[in-house]
């Protein structure tokens, strides 16, 4: 029994798991919720996502997207996003390499389905949407400018951020101490869900959650406010611990 429970322990010790949950508004109305779990064992990291409309989304545009990546380090490997808006479905795989990004893009259509594939040859080390995302919250303490070159929907890409303060906020019935961040997505893509403008989010200090953000699409702005959080609140820290 002392050596099941020795062989066991290591595997728990070495693998911590976060999820955060969110609550997406219009004005003053729910209209989409979305999750985000990551999980940490040794140098890897998995990155599980979706989102979904709900009650007066759903009367808008039904939408019900997931994806998910694996991180070593802070490398991407693999990529991959479901886009379902509506009557808009495609389907995003990406294979990150040191010398470039293999890609296949299908987009569903009535008359069947248009495919994209290739590979994007790159010296330059790129990312994607979910690992760039990661890199924003471990990275606010630094108060500067930066630029993350992301590749998606078969191009290279950028997004821009700035830690530019300190602020105290309040969501729903807890308060927290965050570092305000401005960011600016500049993607081009297809689909509803297309970003624009200065997004703006709330990251708090001690576990490095985002726990409020401003984003804006071309169908509208959002604000989106952090609803639950399930198992280890610290993940994110000590992911910025090992990396910096």
């Amino acid at each position: 029994m002392k050596l099941l429970i020795l062989l066991i322990l290591p595997l728990t010790v070495l693998s911590k798991e976060l999820t955060t949950c969110y609550s997406i508004y219009f004005l003053v109305f729910p209209v989409a919720e979305s999750c985000v779990t990551y999980v940490y064992k040794g140098s890897k990291i998995a990155i599980k996502s979706w989102a979904k409309t709900v009650v007066v989304g759903r009367l808008v545009k039904r939408v019900n997207s997931w994806g998910e990546a694996e991180i070593i380090g802070l490398r991407p490997i693999t990529f991959r996003l479901f886009q379902r808006e509506g009557n808009f479905k495609r389907d995003h795989s990406y294979v990150f390499g040191n010398e470039g990004v293999i890609y296949r893009i299908i987009r569903y259509k009535k008359e069947g389905k248009e495919v994209k594939e290739g590979v994007y040859e790159s010296t330059v080390v790129l990312v994607d949407p979910f690992t760039a995302s990661l890199l924003v919250y471990i990275d606010t303490p630094n108060f500067v400018d930066s630029t993350i070159p992301i590749f998606y929907d078969a191009k290279v890409q950028q997004i821009i951020y700035r830690t530019v303060g300190e602020e105290r906020v309040d969501v729903f019935d807890r308060t927290y101490d965050t570092w305000k961040v401005i960011l600016i997505p500049k993607i081009e893509t297809e689909g509803v869900l297309k970003p624009k403008g200065k997004w703006v989010l709330w990251i708090d200090k001690k576990t490095l959650i985002p726990v409020r953000l401003k984003i804006g699409f071309t169908i509208g702005s959002a604000h989106v406010y952090l609803k639950k959080i399930r198992g280890d609140r610290d993940l994110l820290v000590e992911v910025r611990k090992r990396v910096f």
